[in-house]
């Protein structure tokens, strides 16, 4: 099988940045072995009928119509599978409709990865929208780490359920405020893991950010589907980096390879009232933290 390389798209009512990420591909891609995905993920504005119809005399991309939105892992698995079963592409990436593929040699450094390492998961050097450099969650918490992060999102949810956010975020602030006085402002929990210098080194055996990720012939020996399909939103990143561990499969981060990212356009797309898109980002986490703990309690 010759290589080839296939593009999943999860749509989500922001028709924009989905149009732009597909025509980024199309303009800078350097083979003519690809194909573009796009899953609509049962937008509600009626976008996927809108890109079906873009895109229905395309020989470069295929839209595909969810009947209901099953969510990150679940959106992004319906495309990975058709890229591995209907298209029989080599190498998938997966990435989010709110990312621009910016370099001219994309699939030459994806190919040059793969015969130096034979890596079954890359990830590339992520630019934002500010011109920073996205930081490299570079070391695995243990279980302890996210236990005390699931009790922080339960105990928000429970003010958030009962009307009581303003007085709790209130008292956090002060609490803050006075921490900060006195010289003991406590650090953010995740900043032992992130990794702030050397992102323009090459690296192995860490956590990919999900906004791009290529799955190679590699992964696609152990498993069937790109993510783990339990959760709807959030985890799917460590949650990967756990199947990867089990199974001894190779992460590589590749600077070489560079995407911008302009964040979070399809999330903030869910819910346009403060209270419930807070509630719905509680409501995942919450979720998603639960399996991400269980799998590290049962071990890898």
């Amino acid at each position: 099988m010759s290589e080839s390389i296939g593009f999943v798209i999860l749509h989500y009512n922001t028709i924009k940045e989905t149009i732009d990420c597909a025509e980024s591909i199309r303009h800078n891609i350097d083979t003519e072995k690809y194909h573009i995905v796009i899953v609509d993920n049962a937008s509600p504005n009626g976008t996927g009928r809108k890109l079906a119809e873009k895109y229905k005399n395309s020989d470069r991309i295929t839209v595909i119509r969810n009947k209901e939105n099953l969510g990150f892992a679940n959106g992004n698995n319906i495309g990975y599978r058709y890229c591995k079963e209907v298209l029989n592409c080599s190498f998938v990436c997966v990435l989010n409709n709110d990312t621009l593929v910016i370099q001219k040699d994309f699939f030459a450094v994806v190919k040059k990865e793969y015969a130096r390492s034979s890596f079954s998961i890359m990830g590339p050097q992520i630019i934002l929208k500010n011109g920073k450099i996205n930081l490299l969650y570079y070391r695995f918490p243990d279980a302890e780490h996210f236990r005390n992060e699931l009790k922080m999102h339960k105990k928000d949810y429970l003010a958030m359920k009962w009307h009581l956010n303003y007085p709790y975020v209130a008292f956090k602030l002060l609490r803050n405020q006075v921490r900060r006085i006195f010289g003991k402002e406590k650090k953010s929990p995740y900043r032992q893991y992130q990794l702030f210098e050397h992102l323009d080194q090459r690296r192995e055996d860490v956590v990919l950010h999900g906004c791009c990720i290529i799955f190679s012939p590699q992964y696609a020996q152990h498993y069937e589907e790109a993510f783990d399909p339990r959760t709807f939103l959030y985890k799917e990143e460590e949650l990967l980096y756990l199947r990867c561990r089990k199974r001894n499969l190779k992460i590589v981060y590749n600077p070489e390879l560079m995407i911008k990212h302009l964040e979070d356009v399809a999330t903030n797309s869910i819910n346009r009232k403060r209270r419930n898109k807070i509630m719905f980002w509680l409501e995942n986490q919450i979720r998603s933290l639960e399996i991400l703990i269980n799998e590290l309690e049962e071990g890898v």
